[in-house]
């Protein structure tokens, strides 16, 4: 089975599972923002291309991240689930112009992202966004981790249904 691509992921019944996973993800979670990046092999950046939050979807949707930028792209690098306390001070971790200008309209300063594999794959990642406060010990990295495994399958599942 092919992965699931950026564009088929921005519309129709793709578009549709992600948000309903996304959502799920955040209310499991209890953080702010979900945001779901995949993985483009051409540009080698990560696109966002699907997020749920109260605040919507306006200056994520379509935004992408440069190889190496980002808790999503740590995450993909590393395989496993990683956070920071406060990217957009934490020297560790690049961040674009735009996440920054994002996060700081939303008061999000703890960002934790754990890799999305389909096929035994790296195809992207699922941020979990939060205000500053937010930790993520041991069980929290796990917990994120299976949640992002659970959107893979159902990712997976709806781009195998015939």
């Amino acid at each position: 089975m092919d992965p699931p691509s950026a564009d088929s992921l921005t519309s129709g019944a793709l578009a549709a599972a992600a948000t309903a996973a996304l959502s799920l993800a955040r209310e499991r979670i209890g953080v702010r923002r979900t945001a779901l990046f995949w993985l483009d092999g051409a540009s080698g950046r990560l696109a966002c291309v699907a997020t749920v939050a109260a605040e919507g979807v306006e200056g994520w949707l379509g935004q992408s991240l440069a190889g190496g930028v980002g808790m999503a792209w740590r995450a993909v690098k590393e395989g496993r689930p990683v956070w920071t306390p406060d990217l957009l001070a934490d020297p560790r971790v690049p961040v674009s112009a735009w996440l920054r200008e994002r996060m700081e309209a939303e008061g999000l300063r703890a960002v934790a992202a754990a890799p999305i594999r389909i096929g035994g794959a790296v195809r992207g990642a699922l941020g979990f966004l939060d205000p500053s406060g937010r930790t993520f010990d041991g069980d929290g990295l796990g917990a994120i981790g299976r949640v992002a495994d659970e959107v893979a399958g159902k990712l997976a599942a709806v781009a195998a249904a015939p």
